[in-house]
């Protein structure tokens, strides 16, 4: 059997897949070679950039799986794949502990204007330690949307730093957060009391710009945003003018709702920070993610 990968994953995954099936690797393939040569392939595994839909898997006349290497499944057609009896899988679990851990290390960057006091040491060649008075953790209330895998990873580390946890979440009951020793709250109430928000929600129907003018004044007057989830929870126009006008005292994101989004006029500001969707980028997270979705794909295909 032939599978296809349209995009770079581990070496780790790679090397199990080919010691069961003929694998072809085409990193980067344009749209219009996918399409001239789908119809070869018993499966494909793919990641964020390479589109799925009626028109590719018409062509697609052998295929039996779809590995996607990560979580999110909004670029391809789940249903009309399953209408063509194709499975379509994902890692859902893979990089948890990564997008915690950068959450982390975004909250602590914009709050202590980590980014900007080693630009200005090094284009300056200046030491301005008094310039970059920032905020600490301890004692501050974290507001989390989505209290998932990962919003709960968060939540557990922010609880040893000394935060307040506070989360809203609809899918979620409160025993459960009695469990994480998190206050269960209305989004109304997460926007007036929290210090920092940090979000891990999926983009849906119901979430995208969830946070949107009217919310973003609701926030803490210099009150902080972070979003690890998906680009378009947050209206990226009513967030700029949140941060130029300084309602907000600073945002981090590391998922914009274009990417690459191009020109953006958030750059322009010193009090937000973005890294290029780059949550799920360690080599440990890769490792897992790549083996698992090539363990997927070859059950599915009986080869191992």
């Amino acid at each position: 059997m032939k599978i296809l990968i349209t995009e770079k994953i581990s070496n780790s995954g790679i090397a199990l897949l080919k010691r069961h099936c003929e694998v072809t690797c085409e990193f980067g393939i344009s749209r219009d070679e996918l399409l001239a040569c789908i119809a070869e392939y018993d499966a494909m595994i793919i990641r964020a950039d390479t589109k799925i839909d009626r028109i590719l898997l018409d062509k697609a006349k052998k295929l039996k799986a779809i590995g996607m290497a990560g979580i999110g499944l909004n670029h391809i057609d789940v249903d009309y794949a399953k209408e063509k009896n194709v499975t379509v899988f994902n890692v859902p679990d893979g990089s948890n502990e990564s997008v915690a851990e950068l959450t982390i290390g975004l909250m602590l960057n914009i709050v202590r204007k980590v980014d900007a006091a080693v630009q200005d040491t090094k284009e300056k060649n200046v030491w301005n330690k008094h310039a970059f008075m920032g905020r600490q953790l301890k004692g501050k209330v974290l507001g989390i949307i989505a209290l998932g895998k990962i919003g709960t990873r968060v939540a557990q580390f922010c609880q040893v730093l000394g935060m307040k946890i506070i989360a809203y979440d609809p899918y979620l009951d409160k025993t459960r957060a009695a469990e994480l020793k998190v206050e269960l709250v209305s989004l109304e109430e997460l926007l007036s009391q929290a210090d920092i928000i940090s979000i891990h929600a999926p983009l849906t129907k119901d979430t995208y710009h969830l946070l949107g003018t009217k919310e973003l004044k609701k926030m803490k007057k210099g009150a902080y945003l972070i979003n690890l989830g998906r680009g378009g929870i947050i209206d990226e126009e009513s967030l700029y003018l949140a941060l130029k006008e300084g309602h907000l005292a600073g945002a981090a994101v590391d998922v914009m709702e274009q990417e690459p989004p191009g020109k953006s006029k958030l750059f322009e500001l010193d009090n937000f920070i973005v890294t290029p969707h780059i949550g799920a980028g360690t080599v440990e997270a890769q490792d897992y993610i790549a083996l698992n979705i090539a363990k997927k794909v070859l059950n599915h295909l009986k080869l191992a």
